[in-house]
């Protein structure tokens, strides 16, 4: 027996042990089988297998914990709580509903994953420790923490990794996916075990009561309930299995046939549809049934086809739209990513893309917007092909979610692409033949009304005849085109016809090169014509000469017309020959000559010849008779302007004696201002001199004025040490009364010093008195010095006093006239400077005539200067007219 409030420890069964390991590595191989089952299914099937995949997986993952739980042996006796028990199961189940619904979904997104591993995983480390709260026994329980945590975080990703692994096989089958299975089952079970042993092992047990301990004894009724719970899950997941085994079978079996109905209808369909899109043969038509039918065909939210551009971007030029999606028709997409691989393939090579989310092509994320932009989340796209070169996209996408592409349907797809690019080829094609045609028309019409003749030879044929002519060969010639079929072209020659020229068509004819000629025809009606015919070779694709173009143009009128161009040319040349004679005896200075008159131009040419001569004529009699009159006029004013010339340098010299004497006044005005202005700076300076002495005056009377006040003061010290020398004589008075009574006091002292017998003190104060005596008289003889002397220094400063008066007096009478003076300094220096301003002035002023006589001088230098020139100019003149009076003199007027 133990104490109680002792911690007890148990040992594990390893038979169940095994047994729930058996149980985890079932249960999770039958969760992969179930999220196959589940994504596979749909509608009512699919929650079917939902909820009973989730009661299933739920009830494996439980009976795994539930025995393991009873594997463990502990020294009391332990019981279990039923409802309890039960309801743990809840948690394993609710967390293996989301695990198969987040296993089934299209996508799993990283957060998704996360989310759901978190939850799955608190799920079932719920479902552990709610089943540990079920037993019941005589101990407590504890945990520790870090085993605890441990237990819980592995969990998580023990969830996380089953999400993933569920999500990445749910689709897959065959006996390699059956490997893979079983592995992924093996990783599933050690982490749900490793959760559930580690969170026992974090639970610590303390008996509460020692009675309850006992040894370890097997208890059989446990030991069954853990092998009915094994054998329960065992069957319950094998019926799963087998249920889901089934289940496959069958729905595969449904899907083959289903696959062959709808192979057999879609066949059927693109029957139809290649004969919807053969019912018209023009390009648009056949590209907007294409995204029509193959919208419904494949039941897609978008069809659309799309052309390629030189720079390799893509347009959407049809498109065929469910309602309430983002229309592209019309957009460019600058971004080859679908191009990228079908260029090089000529075969039709499929690009499928179930999710826009799988990074399955490069550059993921920049493709990822632009689908996006597009609201696209699954496509499958083919090349169009003509000719072995691509010339488009075709595209069917799914907007509403993503879609997994069946390979019946991709298959079907690539047969649509192959259909619509041979029927894309074909209506180019006929787009080409009828663009064709309609040249041709045009041709036919452009020949048909051109004015030149056009015909056609066949070389194949022997002696290469004609084989078409147009209305114009008909009308030039003269034959119809029946007659001139099979014939030859030589038959428009005749016997005059340039055989050197012929040569040159012939040789032309045989190098199968172009020819120009001009040559002589004859017409139907023998009459002759001019043409210039124009021989092309015309060639196949291979470069074989099939036909020759003629084109025949009638110059006949042309050459009518060069014929009557030299005609008149030559009647010209001899008009103009004549006319030349007339001009040369006009120049050779005889102007009573006269062109003949003529109708043509050479007529209009001569009288203008004629109306030049007579002008000249005109303008000879004038010149003779103003040269005449020139002579007379400069004769007659030659004289007088020799005269001028004469008087302008009399004037000139006259001018320049002027300007010497006024260059003289001007020196003597220069000088008189000098001076002037020397004078104003002396009277200047007198002014200056007169101002200082001024100052200088004034400086005195205030020295002066100073000296009378100190004299006035020291009068009055003067005065004042009389008086003090009276009280001094008052208090001498006062002393020698002292000193008498003092004297008194010491005849008194005597005879009291007699009476007494002391004669000491009565001695000190003779001598005291005695003393006091002679001093006083001392200071008697002192004061009346002083009196005196005060006396002699008050007469010498009265005599003083009047002497400063007078001088101040002087002084002021200076001052007095030194101002007369200088106010007239003042006077003269501003009469001289008004003096030299003035003479300044008539300075400049005589400056001024100076240079404007100068400037007559030589204008009137100028003026004879000119005088000689016009003179010169004159006798230069009369030379001129002299020698145009002998030129003219030459024509014959």
């Amino acid at each position: 027996m133990l104490p109680a409030d002792m911690a007890i420890s148990g040992t594990y069964d390893l038979r169940f042990v095994i047994l729930s390991i058996v149980i985890a590595v079932f249960a999770s191989y039958t969760a992969l089988d179930l999220a196959a089952r589940v994504t596979a299914s749909v509608a009512k099937s699919k929650l079917a297998w939902l909820v009973g995949g989730a009661i299933v997986m739920g009830i494996g993952i439980w009976s795994m914990h539930f025995v393991g739980m009873l594997a463990l042996k502990l020294p009391i006796l332990v019981s279990y709580d039923v409802f309890t028990v039960v309801m743990s199961i809840l948690p394993a189940i609710v967390a293996s509903g989301g695990a198969l619904l987040l296993a089934s979904r299209p996508v799993l997104k990283v957060e998704q994953l996360l989310l759901g591993g978190v939850l799955m995983g608190l799920g079932i480390a719920s479902m552990h420790y709610i089943g540990i709260y079920a037993m019941q026994m005589n101990a407590t329980i504890r945990y520790e923490p870090m085993l605890f945590i441990l237990s819980v975080l592995l969990a998580i990703a023990a969830s996380m990794a089953a999400l993933w692994i569920a999500f990445q096989l749910r689709l897959q089958s065959g006996t390699v996916v059956t490997g893979y299975k079983i592995i992924s089952a093996l990783v599933m079970a050690v982490g749900i075990c490793g959760m559930h042993y580690i969170g026992m092992a974090s639970a610590s047990f303390t008996v509460t009561q020692s009675k309850a301990v006992s040894a370890l004894q097997p208890n059989s009724s446990l030991t069954w309930l853990a092998t009915a719970v094994g054998f329960a899950a065992f069957i319950i997941l094998g019926f799963t299995l087998l249920t889901s085994f089934i289940d496959q079978r069958l729905t595969a079996s449904v899907e083959r046939l289903a696959k062959q109905e709808v192979k057999a209808k879609r066949s059927e369909q693109l029957t139809q549809l290649m004969l919807s899109i053969r019912r018209s043969l023009r390009l648009n038509d056949v590209i907007n049934t294409t995204v029509n039918e193959v919208r419904y065909l494949l039941n897609t939210d978008r069809a659309s086809v799309y052309r390629l551009n030189p720079d390799r971007s893509i347009t959407t030029i049809a498109e065929s739209i469910a309602q309430n999606w983002i229309k592209t028709l019309g957009k460019t997409i600058n971004n080859p990513f679908w191009v990228n691989g079908l260029e090089t393939d000529k075969s039709v090579f499929v690009q499928v893309v179930n999710s826009i989310y799988e990074v399955g092509f490069r550059d993921f994320h920049r493709h990822r917007k632009i689908l996006e932009s597009f609201q696209i989340q699954g496509y499958m796209v083919a090349p169009l092909f003509k000719n072995s070169q691509l010339l488009g996209l075709l595209s069917v996408q799914q907007c509403s979610q993503t879609r997994i592409w069946e390979e019946d349907e991709i298959e079907l797809f690539r047969q649509i692409a192959i259909q619509v690019g041979i029927a894309i080829e074909q209506a180019s094609l006929l787009d080409e033949l009828q663009q064709a045609q309609k040249v041709l028309q045009l041709r036919d019409r452009a020949i048909a009304v051109a004015s030149n003749a056009i015909f056609i030879t066949d070389n194949k044929q022997p002696n290469n005849p004609i084989i078409f002519c147009n209305p114009a060969f008909e009308k030039i010639t003269g034959y119809s085109l029946k007659e001139v079929l099979k014939q030859n072209y030589e038959l428009l020659i005749g016997d005059d016809t340039d055989q050197d020229t012929l040569e040159k068509i012939r040789s032309a004819v045989r190098d199968a090169n172009e020819c120009q000629a001009t040559i002589k025809n004859y017409r139907k009606d023998k009459t002759s014509f001019w043409c210039e015919l124009t021989i092309s070779p015309v060639r196949d694709t291979s470069g074989e000469v099939i036909n020759f173009i003629g084109v025949l143009v009638d110059i006949t009128q042309h050459q009518q017309a060069e014929q009557e161009l030299r005609h008149n040319q030559q009647i010209v040349e001899h008009q103009l020959l004549e006319l030349i004679d007339y001009v040369k005896e006009a120049s050779n200075g005889d102007l009573t000559v006269r062109a003949e008159k003529t109708t043509n131009e050479i007529g209009i040419f001569a009288d203008f010849i004629n109306i030049i001569i007579e002008n000249l004529h005109t303008i000879a009699t004038r010149v003779k008779t103003v040269v005449q009159q020139v002579n007379i006029s400069v004769g007659e004013n030659s004289d007088v302007v020799g005269e001028l010339t004469d008087k302008a340098l009399k004037q000139a010299s006259e001018i320049r004696g002027i300007f010497e004497q006024i260059d003289e006044m001007f020196l003597s005005i220069q000088e008189m201002a000098n001076n002037a202005h020397q004078a104003a700076q002396m009277t200047l300076a007198t002014s200056d001199t007169a101002s200082l002495a001024k100052a200088a005056m004034d400086s005195t009377v205030e020295s002066i004025s100073n000296l009378q006040h100190t004299v006035t003061q020291t009068v009055k010290k003067v005065n004042h040490l009389t008086q003090s020398s009276e009280e001094i004589s008052k208090v001498v008075l006062l002393i020698n009364q002292l000193a008498l009574q003092t004297n008194v006091l010491a005849i008194n002292a005597s005879l009291e010093g007699s009476r007494t017998g002391d004669g000491t003190l009565t001695e000190d104060a003779g001598q005291l008195a005695t003393q006091s005596a002679m001093v006083t008289q001392e200071i008697y003889e002192i004061l009346d010095k002083i009196q005196l002397e005060i006396t002699v220094v008050a007469s010498a400063i009265e005599l003083s006093t009047r002497q400063v008066v007078e001088g101040a007096n002087l002084v002021k009478n200076t001052k007095q006239t030194l101002e007369e003076v200088l106010t007239v300094a003042s006077q003269l220096d501003e009469f001289v400077k008004l003096i030299s301003e003035t003479t300044v002035s008539q300075a400049g002023m005589s400056e001024a005539i100076a240079s404007l006589i100068k400037q007559i001088a030589q204008d009137s230098e100028s003026t004879a200067d000119l005088s000689s020139a016009v003179s010169l100019s004159l006798q230069q003149t009369v030379e001129i007219a002299q020698q145009l009076q002998a030129s003219v003199d030459l024509l014959k007027t």
